[in-house]
């Protein structure tokens, strides 16, 4: 038996690092930045993300015919798969040598942007660029209560 999951996935975040990098020039002083920069980081993981199929093998030695006794979910580490669909396999060596996989739907796994944008304001923090433009846009402090908590630690 199979658990197909679906997952979001970025190879290079740095990818997205530079796109939102580009933009920070952009920041005015009657923008919100936490929420500007959580969009430009969203906009950039939607165009570089990958979405890969990941399958989680489940080893049972089961002899029952699908049509006697259908399997409509797997219950496996505390969860439960909707049935997707069977699978034969057929050894090429061996054509009578064949056997049925049970896939399950494991759904989607969607990319936690969260820890992305904290990473990056992280980055931010310690960054001169954006210094400067702190410095030259909001030259009392951030007006945003939200920015002020995050920004001015």
């Amino acid at each position: 038996m199979y658990i197909s999951t679906e997952k979001e996935i970025i190879k290079d975040k740095n990818l997205i690092f530079n796109d939102v990098k580009k933009k920070i020039n952009k920041l005015d002083s009657g923008m919100i930045v936490h929420t500007s920069i959580s969009n430009w980081i969203r906009e950039s993981f939607n165009k570089h993300k990958q979405v890969v199929q990941d399958e989680k093998t489940v080893l049972v030695d089961l002899n029952l015919p699908r049509n006697q006794f259908p399997i409509d979910e797997l219950e496996y580490e505390g969860k439960i798969y909707p049935f997707s669909k069977t699978r034969l396999s057929v050894n090429n060596a061996h054509s009578d040598d064949a056997f049925i996989t049970y896939l399950f739907d494991g759904g989607k796994e969607e990319f936690d942007l969260n820890r992305l944008v904290d990473e990056y304001i992280e980055i931010l923090k310690k960054d001169e660029v954006f210094a400067a433009i702190k410095k030259t846009k909001w030259p009392k402090g951030f007006t945003n209560k939200g920015d002020k908590e995050i920004f001015e630690e």
